[in-house]
């Protein structure tokens, strides 16, 4: 009765045949690929929690996991191709001429397609990531085939082409030393005791938290300006998804100790002379 049933033809053709046996194997084939999935993903996080996982850490395991995912549903797809007894050439040569036709209509899709490969082999980008691109600062959360999905200070989500990861000018901060160093440029104006300039400029970095003890703050005094004297401050800090904040509150103690001290800030200045005929 149950061998009957399986082999009741739904469609009988020339060269192909789907009976009820088809149907059961390709069910077959798709929760047991849901199932690995699903079990890879169990695996990583178990293993993350037991490991103790840092934020870069957890993310090369979620994109190494999503690698073995796309894996096993290109197999799980090709294995259900062939268990409904349809030739894998004929479907791969369907696939080639598609190609050939459209290509040049999605040569952008393909492009960020490759371009997802290659950032979830190489690795040089992972989930929870925070990138710079064009300026905008952002957590990356999802990375599939085509587009990255990256969430910015504001809270806005972008989606983003995976091809300007790949080819566009991005810089990574998480890949960086667990320290960068930044900058903070302020001009004062001339007759000012520059020695001073730089004591106070050196304590607002000390007086911030956020601002390591090593390496220390330094300050350059980098150019004579058309109205003032250009000094530079440079510290180093371990929080870089702050920084906006930190450069903020050291403008706020250093306008605050320049008017404690007498030291001003000058603005552009321009002499206007008249000529009477």
């Amino acid at each position: 009765m149950i061998k009957s049933i399986l082999e009741f033809k739904l469609i009988q053709l020339d060269d192909f045949n789907l009976s009820v046996y088809n149907l059961f194997i390709v069910l077959l084939i798709f929760f047991v690929v849901k199932g690995i999935t699903h079990s890879i993903d169990v695996f990583i996080k178990k293993r993350l929690e037991k490991d103790g996982a840092t934020v870069l850490s957890e993310g090369r395991s979620r994109s190494i996991t999503q690698i073995f995912k796309y894996i096993v549903y290109v197999l799980g797809f090709f294995l259900m191709i062939k268990s409904l007894g349809i030739n894998i050439d004929l479907i791969l040569g369907v696939f080639a001429a598609l190609g050939l036709g459209v290509g040049f209509a999605l040569q952008d899709v393909f492009k960020d397609l490759i371009s997802g490969i290659i950032i979830l082999f190489e690795g040089n980008v992972s989930i929870g990531d925070i990138l710079e691109v064009d300026g905008l600062i952002g957590s990356v959360k999802e990375i599939k085939l085509r587009t990255s999905l990256i969430r910015t200070r504001d809270g806005v989500y972008m989606v983003i082409p995976n091809s300007r990861i790949v080819n566009e000018k991005v810089i990574n901060w998480t890949t960086n030393n667990t320290i960068t160093r930044f900058h903070v440029a302020v001009g004062v104006a001339y007759g000012s005791d520059v020695e001073k300039v730089k004591d106070l400029l050196l304590k607002s970095a000390h007086e911030n938290n956020m601002v390591t003890k090593r390496p220390a703050p330094v300050v350059f005094f980098t150019d004579f300006g058309d109205s003032a004297l250009m000094f530079e401050l440079l510290f180093w800090i371990t929080n870089t998804w702050e920084i906006n904040m930190i450069k903020s509150d050291l403008r706020f103690k250093i306008d605050q100790l320049f008017r404690e001290n007498s030291i001003q800030i000058p603005f552009p200045q321009r002499d206007v002379h008249l000529i009477e005929k």
